[in-house]
């Protein structure tokens, strides 16, 4: 407007100089006409212009008190005694008010009663402090209010205008929270539900984050963390709650199922053992499941906690009595062995284990000899402790595997699974004859009660449960028939073979003893001069009713019931103290007496310990002695035999493979076992020089012992053909027929003596 003004005026000051200066010379009427034409048109046009600018500052105003009137927040200006100076509609239609007859109002008679006072102190602090603050009110009941509603009032100091010296006021935004603090209650409501519900769980439950901060929990949970100090830590994570621990569980004792769950997205399910001040240890089993959010992501892990302890003690108590029940079933009360029932299902699996083997399965039928008399002149009682030693004597004669089972009475069976050859039932069936023979001790009273023992073998004498325990039970009763005490075969020779092998086995038993074995020794020559470079020593059996038993018979029994292990030592010692004694003569100078070890001696830990004690008691050169391994052996336990081969060259013990090539050696295994040579199998030299396999197995051993740096011996040389393809193909050493049988140790140095002079007088 002010603009539109001066613009006036100047126009009319330069109409009006223009004038003067007219005037001081001639006047023109018509241009004062058409000057005074334009500047009419002038002041129109600035009128207008006027008009319109108080038109739009007009509908501005309008536009403003609009968007003030119609604002969805309610405005209004207070004093500070709370009077209101002015209110928008909006805050007009909040208060239930009529816009049109606004009394003289004061904001504080339309609140809560307790609500006024409040207002008045928040309108004194924002005048004084010119700080803006927010207050909750409740707006009573009135006319145009027939609900209560909750407001929030932002409060302001209004600024003043300048030049204006009204008394300061404040603004007020009047804000309906209605609806907000009706949701929040909502919301509370569900979660003191929620909470109920939880707390109304007996085990710990609660929700945790991916970062382990705990976002929900139970009352038991709370508890739980309590009695642990967790709840006095913030950040409250679920393993410092509910476990104790400063880091996240991890490990196999604790692993952690927050961890499982995010990684899996499924529920996991682990157990905890946590040890209480008591030290009574509880076994916790944790169930975490996913909470999933809007996205599909997953926000939270659900976590429930049951102590299982007293579960697992009555789960345990039960399966102990489900197995009490079942060893009940299938055992005998009084013995504790197995019954019937179980023994046919035994005797069953041995059967179909020992067709898949090739193996034979022995089946042992016992019946107590005059145990009727004890029963009658005893009682039950005193027969039924007999029964209970008898069972123990029978456990402990069997191997861990085999099965003794109680049909019933003083019937028992014996299930030996896995044998070779029958022979082995024959000796279990003789040590169980021999147990029964010592008395059984009844308190102040010695009982001496027998055994007879019938013997079925599968598959020769049955093929199913039936059969084997008819014809094992008829053997039994052939066993009674020839003076009890005794077993007896199903069938006769076997019975024969078995009696025999039994009796060879008590006398062997005797043998070292009684002093019925002796040692002979077989030359071994070098093949290109003739000399006796070495003796390999080899025991006899000279039995007083045998006869001269081979070795290929007592050997694997001797094996078996590990006799073998004192004939070794006797063999070690006799053939070091004959070998010492000849050198003591002169003879043999340089040569070396080998001994053949078997698979017990060399299983044995101490054997280098062993075989160093008998070389240093005796005052034989260690260099003078030498032993021989199976090869067999040495590649069934590659370990064992490296360590201990290590162990007697390290005590200058030579060690030399024997029966070599039909071990199927290792070449690796090989080169590595510090041995001083290699002996060919016999098998291999019966063929030569004709055989073409027999040449190339030999050639092969031969030139793998000259690229190993390794002595190769032949054995069972029996031509001079053999002789002189050996040489001719790199071996340096024999031994056999063509030069020597094995001799006892008379006749053997007077053979080396010879040789030795023949070997001289060439």
């Amino acid at each position: 407007m002010t603009g539109l003004r001066d613009l006036s005026d100047r126009s009319l000051s330069e109409v009006l100089a223009r004038l003067r200066q007219e005037s001081r010379e001639p006047a023109d009427p018509g241009r004062v006409l058409h000057d005074l034409q334009v500047h009419q048109i002038e002041l129109e046009l600035q009128n207008r212009e006027l008009r319109d600018a108080q038109q739009a500052l007009e509908e501005s105003r309008d536009r403003y008190a609009d968007l003030y009137d119609f604002a969805p927040v309610g405005y209004a200006t207070l004093t500070r005694r709370g009077q209101v100076t002015e209110m928008n509609l909006t805050a007009t239609r909040l208060l239930g008010l009529e816009r049109g007859r606004l009394p003289i109002l004061y904001l504080g008679t339309q609140l809560a009663p307790g609500a006024s006072g409040s207002l008045l102190a928040a309108l004194a602090r924002v005048l004084d402090t010119g700080e803006q603050e927010s207050l909750e009110v409740g707006l009573g009941r009135g006319p145009g209010r027939p609900e209560a509603r909750d407001l929030r009032l932002l409060i302001e100091r209004e600024q003043p205008h300048p030049g204006v010296t009204e008394p300061p006021a404040c603004r007020v935004a009047l804000i309906d929270i209605t609806e907000i603090k009706q949701a929040q209650a909502t919301v509370l409501a569900e979660r003191q539900f929620l909470q109920a519900v939880v707390d109304g769980a007996a085990d710990p439950l609660l929700v945790v984050s991916p970062d382990y901060r705990i976002m929900l929990m139970n009352t038991a949970a709370r508890a739980a963390a309590d009695r642990r100090g967790g709840t006095n830590t913030q950040p409250l994570t679920c393993h410092l709650a509910m476990h104790g621990r400063e880091a996240p569980c991890a490990g196999f004792e604790y692993p952690c199922p927050v961890r499982e769950v995010l990684a899996s997205g499924r529920v996991a399910k682990v157990v905890h053992r946590h040890r209480e001040e008591n030290a009574e240890e509880h076994a916790v089993e944790l169930l975490a499941s996913p909470l999933w959010g809007p996205q599909g992501e997953i926000i939270g892990v659900i976590e429930s906690a049951r102590d299982i302890t007293e579960h697992r003690r009555l789960t345990e108590q039960l399966l102990e009595r489900e197995l009490q029940l079942e060893h009940l079933a299938e055992h005998d009360p009084l013995t504790g062995l197995p019954n019937r029932l179980l023994f046919a299902d035994r005797l069953t699996q041995a059967m179909r284990r020992a067709h898949r083997e090739r193996h034979q399965v022995g089946l042992l039928f016992l019946d107590l000899d005059q145990f009727k008399v004890i029963n009658d002149s005893l009682g039950h009682a005193a027969g039924d402790r007999v029964l209970q030693q008898a069972a123990a004597r029978m456990r402990a004669l069997v191997r861990e595997g085999d099965t003794v089972a109680r049909l019933g009475g003083d019937e028992f069976t014996v299930i030996l699974g896995a044998l070779e050859r029958g022979d082995a039932a024959a000796r279990v069936a003789h040590a169980l004859v021999e147990a029964f023979e010592e008395p059984f001790e009844l308190d102040d009273q010695r009982l001496y009660v027998t055994a007879s023992i019938g013997i079925s073998l599968y598959p020769q004498d049955g093929t199913d449960v039936d059969t084997l325990v008819r014809n094992a039970d008829s053997a039994m009763y052939l066993a009674k028939d020839q003076g009890h005490d005794t077993f007896r075969f199903y069938t006769q020779d076997m019975t024969e073979r078995a009696l025999a092998q039994v009796s060879l086995e008590t006398a062997l038993r005797q043998a070292l003893a009684n002093q019925e074995f002796v040692l002979h020794y077989q030359p071994q020559h070098a093949l290109s001069t003739g000399r006796v470079v070495g003796l390999e020593a080899l025991i006899r059996w000279h039995h007083p009713t045998f006869g001269l038993v081979a070795p290929q018979r007592f050997i694997p029994l001797a094996e078996s019931t590990g006799l073998i292990v004192p004939i070794s030592a006797w063999v070690l010692r006799t053939a070091a103290a004959q070998m010492q004694d000849w050198q003591a003569q002169g003879l043999l100078a340089g040569a070396a007496m080998a001994v053949n070890l078997s698979s017990r001696d060399l299983s044995n830990p101490h054997l280098a310990e062993d075989i160093g004690a008998i070389v240093s008691e005796i005052g034989l050169a260690p260099g003078i002695l030498a032993v021989e391994v199976t090869e067999t052996w040495v590649m069934a336990n590659p370990e064992a035999a490296a360590e201990n081969i290590r162990r007697l060259a390290e005590l200058g013990i030579a060690v030399a493979i024997d029966d070599f090539g039909t071990g199927y050696s290792s070449l690796a295994t090989l080169k590595r076992l510090p041995v001083w040579g290699l002996k060919i199998d016999r098998s291999f030299v019966a063929g030569l020089p004709g055989g073409a396999d027999d040449r190339a197995i030999a050639a092969a051993i031969i030139t793998l012992g000259q690229a190993l740096n390794l002595e190769v011996i032949a054995e069972g040389v029996e031509t001079q053909a053999q002789a002189d393809w050996l040489m001719a193909a790199g071996c340096r050493i024999g031994q056999g027929h063509r030069y020597s049988r094995a001799l006892p140790a008379d006749a053997c140095a007077a053979y080396c003596r010879q040789a030795a002079a023949t070997v001289s007088g060439g």
